[in-house]
């Protein structure tokens, strides 16, 4: 296998429960929402919605199973050593960080505030779409501010990530900076 096929993540794609709607990624940034031919117009805000909301785990499932395949064959690549028939227990700050992981909420808006994404932990998303959203946009413009509630989630996300890092390994974060972090989160949380 060459240097190549080991840093080349391929490309993902999954659809929702009706089929219609597919979403396709690389790395994870790179999303394309396609509607299946006149499938946009047919839809309320309560079934697209709920209809993304699927879709978006579908995805991230995938992408999460190309991840880890991806992590193994680059593992392999240079490893000689057998591996253990079954992976090595996690220790409880490992499985602590895990379970915060588990219960990150990250939230995106698109640019014109008609669409909020939200995911817990990456496995629950839910979509919600501002009355009059599917009359207002064309379904290229949808897709537009779609990806864009997307991206604005997933950098949500990955803001809370370096939080948790800090918080439960060991980065060089003076204790004090992770202690106003964690205030801050509390504060914004109340205020939701």
């Amino acid at each position: 296998m060459t240097t190549s096929e080991l840093e080349r993540w391929p490309e993902i794609s999954a659809s929702s429960p009706d089929g219609a709607i597919w979403a396709t990624t690389t790395d994870g940034t790179d999303l394309r929402i396609t509607f299946g031919y006149g499938a946009y117009a047919r839809y309320t805000e309560t079934n697209l919605a709920h209809q993304l909301g699927r879709l978006g785990q579908a995805v991230w499932i995938a992408f999460q199973r190309s991840r880890e395949e991806l992590h193994r064959r680059r593992s392999a690549s240079f490893r000689v050593v057998v591996s253990p028939t079954s992976p090595p227990e996690p220790t409880p700050a490992q499985a602590a960080y895990t379970e915060a992981l588990n219960r990150v909420v990250a939230t995106g808006r698109s640019p014109d505030g008609a669409i909020t994404v939200r995911t817990t932990g990456g496995l629950r998303w839910t979509v919600e779409l501002a009355d009059g959203t599917l009359a207002r946009l064309g379904e290229g413009a949808f897709v537009s501010q779609a990806t864009a509630a997307v991206q604005a989630m997933l950098a949500d996300r990955e803001k809370e990530i370096a939080g948790l890092k800090a918080e439960f390994l060991d980065l060089g974060v003076p204790r004090r900076w992770t202690e106003l972090l964690n205030q801050l989160r509390s504060q914004n949380r109340a205020g939701s």
